[in-house]
């Protein structure tokens, strides 16, 4: 599997996240941020590939977010009247912008053989690179079940015996 990098929000565009593989294992990399503005490390995850049970992408609007960013986009022009206002109000529409495209995102929900659901939140513009890493893990679950099945590999040695 080939690393996938991807953006997190807007505003942190080089903060990048990161799927990848190596043999069994599944690594995630996520930049943790304050109000998705301010950088603050990252969280680092491993999973072995037999405890993921499948993986599926979704659509997600965060209503909080998008109202947020409404009120702040709202109380930005509301700064325009007020003298020396214009970088007031600068600052306050990007913040405004800043949330309501955060709201839109794509969310790769991984089901652990356990029961449990790990998420990854995508920027709504890097949707192709969930679909890639949900295939790719996909394939990589796929591989897995393909080499633990007895009636294959017996398949195989049977026809390897009788081929001498």
């Amino acid at each position: 599997m080939k690393p996938i990098k991807y953006v997190t929000s807007l505003l942190t565009f080089y903060l990048k996240g990161e799927i990848s593989a190596e043999q069994n294992l599944i690594k995630f990399k996520n930049p943790n941020t304050i109000l998705g503005l301010i950088p603050l490390g990252s969280r680092k995850e491993n999973i072995p590939i037999n405890q993921i049970a499948s993986t599926q992408s979704n659509f997600k609007l965060k209503l909080t977010k998008f109202i947020l960013g409404i009120i702040f986009a709202i109380f930005s022009f509301s700064l325009l009247g007020v003298e020396g206002g214009f970088i007031g109000f600068s600052i306050m529409l990007i913040i405004a912008v800043n949330f309501v495209l955060n709201a839109f995102e794509i969310v790769l929900q991984i089901n652990m053989t356990s029961g449990e659901t790990r998420t990854i939140e995508f920027f709504i513009f890097d949707k192709a690179k969930a679909q890639r890493a949900e295939n790719q893990i996909n394939a990589m679950i796929a591989e897995r079940l393909d080499d633990t099945n007895n009636r294959k590999q017996t398949d195989k040695i049977v026809y390897a015996i009788n081929n001498k």
